[in-house]
Formats: C-alpha cells, sequence, structure tokens
C-alpha cells in the first residue's frame, strides 16, 4: 500500500514526533538537548513554524506547533535533524543517520484537540516514568506554561491564553489540567492519529479540511462502498 502524502494545512496546528532510529537515544546529555532546542528555535523562526510545546525525551520528541506555510513543518524537522546528527555523530564518533524515518505528524482541530495534544506531551516524561510530576523534567514547556520559567522563543497558543484573564490564572488552571491524568482511550486517540498521520478531529472538522486537500482524511470502511438507488 502506498504511503499517503504528509498533510500540512497553513494555520492549522500540528503534532509532530521524531523518534531515534530503532528506538534508539538521542540524547546522552544535557549540553545535546539544549543544541537540539537552540536549533529548533532557529529552524522555526526561519521557516515560520509556531511551537507551542515540546518535550524531549531519551528517544524522541513531541512538538506541538502550527506553520505559517505547507514548508514550514517540513523545512524546519530537516534543519533541526540534519544539524543535531551532525552533533551526535560527532559526539559519539559514529556514522550514518539516527533517526527513525521520516517525522510523524497529524493536523489537528485546535478547539477539540490542541490542549488535550499539549497535555498528552507534557505530561509524557511521568507517563514513562522519568519524573513523578511533571515539573520535575525540565526538557518540556510545562515549567514554562505554570509560571516556573520562561522559554522567551515559545508561541503560546490563543486556546491556552484563553485559560484566563491573567498569567496566575492560566498558569493555575494548565496545572490542575495536566495534574489530572489522562485515560486510556485519550492516550491512544492522540498516539494513533500521530503514528497513522490522520487528522484528529471531529466528523464536522474532517468534512471541512477534505474539500482543502486531495488525500484523504480519515481511513476508509473496509467493504465495498453502497449502492445508491436510482432516481424516481
Amino acid at each position: 500500500m502506498a504511503r499517503l502524502p504528509r498533510l500540512v494545512l497553513a494555520g492549522y496546528p500540528m503534532h509532530i514526533m521524531v523518534c531515534g532510529n530503532n528506538r534508539q537515544q538521542i540524547f546522552y546529555s544535557d549540553a545535546e538537548k539544549r543544541s537540539y532546542l537552540e536549533w529548533l528555535r532557529d529552524a522555526a523562526r526561519e521557516y515560520e513554524l509556531l511551537i507551542h510545546a515540546y518535550v524531549l525525551m531519551p528517544n524522541h520528541v513531541h512538538i506541538l506547533a502550527t506553520p505559517k506555510n505547507e514548508l514550514s513543518v517540513s523545512r524546519t524537522m530537516q534543519s533541526v535533524g540534519r544539524r543535531y546528527a551532525q552533533l551526535f555523530n560527532q559526539n559519539h564518533q559514529r556514522t550514518g543517520t539516527i533517526w527513525e524515518g521520516r517525522f510523524k505528524s497529524c493536523v489537528l482541530e485546535p478547539e477539540a484537540f490542541l490542549l488535550l495534544t499539549q497535555k498528552f506531551i507534557e505530561s509524557n516524561p511521568v507517563r514513562a516514568g522519568l519524573a513523578q510530576k511533571p515539573e520535575e523534567w525540565p526538557w518540556s514547556t510545562y515549567r514554562h506554561h505554570i509560571g516556573a520559567e520562561t522559554v522567551s522563543w515559545l508561541a503560546d497558543h490563543s486556546l491556552y491564553w484563553a485559560l484566563g484573564n491573567t498569567p496566575f490564572e492560566r498558569q493555575s488552571v494548565w496545572q490542575k489540567f495536566v495534574i489530572d491524568s489522562m485515560d486510556k482511550t485519550e492516550i491512544n486517540t492522540v498516539s494513533n492519529h500521530l503514528l497513522k498521520g490522520w487528522p484528529l478531529g471531529t466528523p464536522l472538522f474532517l468534512t471541512k479540511i477534505s474539500g482543502k486537500v486531495t488525500r484523504p482524511v480519515a481511513k476508509r470502511t473496509p467493504g465495498r462502498p453502497s449502492k445508491t438507488s436510482p432516481a424516481v
């Protein structure tokens, strides 16, 4: 079965993930993580990708972002991926790719799934057993969103801003939202759409964007199409 072309819609947020080849570890030091984030910042600025959230895990990275044009995502990820691979290979006396194929991504319906996806990203270290609380993991945007630190180049989404009228209100609401752990259905929904590349949204949203693209936006139901009755 032919691989579907990547779906990117300017102005619509996306969940993005890149993994180490064979799930190998891609970060061994804080210096490597800082370099990755610096290059992500620079590439996102150059190619007009608004970064809303991220988490750096030992063998993969999650990013929540909105592209300003259809090339914003691919050019940003190619730039940071190429630069980081060179650094990693130099640091560890190796050659070849460090990435597992192309990065994964899916378009999100903002109102229904953006904040849930941001929560999925920032709570990932807790689910993986790397931290007991999300604020204990310094390599995500959670601390930024609860006011514990500031990531100056982050572009908080308008839906995050709508959580409260003041920074304290937004940070408090977000902290309570993330502390309330995701259920298995929510985790599977976010994860499966990312891995398979299908847009994550309501049926109405999928109908809306289907007219903007040439590829399918949802998996077809197995079986033959139903026959329509002749007009009378």
